[in-house]
């Protein structure tokens, strides 16, 4: 495992997104000098989103380390019809992993985006990628936005899950696809920034024997200090992950993981 020195992001700075410089990151690609070449190229936008990365403000993005790991080896192994993303930004994970997903033969990539500023952007270069027919961007808070694909996506699960959203609604988030049966038996679950800020809990789920997973879900579900007006989810915890960590490192150079998690049978009842 190597890393590129030449090609690290400016340092994440204290406040580091919804500052305006999503918005001059648009400006700056729109008056790139190769701007015209980038009309059907997701690579050369991606190139692009690096260089102001680089060069200007640092970005949240998976950057080219980790992003290259789902990209060329995981999409292409598990070749998924249909991958989902749960928080897109400013798009650059939807290029990378949307025209991966392409090239491989799938069908649909979502990327559920919390804010409308960042979806338009997000949109804007997808468009200007040619990956539109491809790549969808839906709008909304995250669990109500896995509802809604739940009742678009009446049966079955999502091949693919990528996790890159608020980490502290990795695990909640994910129990929810299990209640709602998006994550069974046949779906990949990568789970971005596991190390560098890190998921401790998240880890700890995924990992988790069934054994230990039921005897928590049951002292959860029964406790009267539970806060009933939170929109908490239990998971189901008869499903067994087979999981690996791989490491790589952030845009900025930080040494950071992947958590790849394959769920492969429901423990009997």
């Amino acid at each position: 495992m190597t890393k590129d020195e030449s090609q690290f992001y400016k340092p994440e700075e204290e406040i580091f997104h919804n500052d305006g410089r999503e918005e001059r990151l648009l400006e700056f690609i729109r008056a790139h000098p190769d701007y015209n070449d980038m009309q059907g190229s997701p690579e050369k936008i991606l190139a692009a989103i690096d260089q102001y990365g680089r060069t200007t403000d640092f970005l949240m993005n998976v950057g080219k380390e980790k992003g290259k790991i789902v990209a060329e080896d995981l999409i292409p192994r598990f070749k998924p019809d249909l991958m989902v993303e749960l928080g897109g930004y400013v798009g650059y994970s939807a290029l990378l992993f949307g025209a991966a997903l392409k090239r491989s033969g799938g069908r649909k990539y979502l990327s559920l985006e919390a804010s409308s500023k960042f979806a338009a952007i997000s949109s804007s270069l997808i468009e200007l990628a040619g990956l539109d027919d491809i790549v969808e961007i839906r709008i909304g808070p995250c669990r109500e936005s896995l509802r809604k694909l739940r009742q678009s996506h009446s049966t079955g699960v999502v091949d693919v899950f990528f996790i890159d959203h608020a980490k502290v609604e990795y695990v909640n988030d994910l129990k929810l696809c299990e209640e709602l049966m998006l994550v069974g038996p046949g779906t990949t679950v990568i789970a971005d920034n596991v190390i560098s800020p890190g998921a401790p809990d998240y880890l700890e789920y995924v990992r988790s024997p069934t054994s230990e997973k039921i005897a928590k879900f049951q002292r959860e579900k029964l406790s009267p200090l539970s806060d009933k007006t939170k929109d908490t989810s239990f998971g189901d915890p008869y499903l067994v992950y087979e999981t690996t960590l791989i490491d790589s490192f952030e845009p900025t150079g930080e040494p950071d993981s992947l958590e790849v998690s394959s769920c492969l049978r429901i423990e009997a009842h």
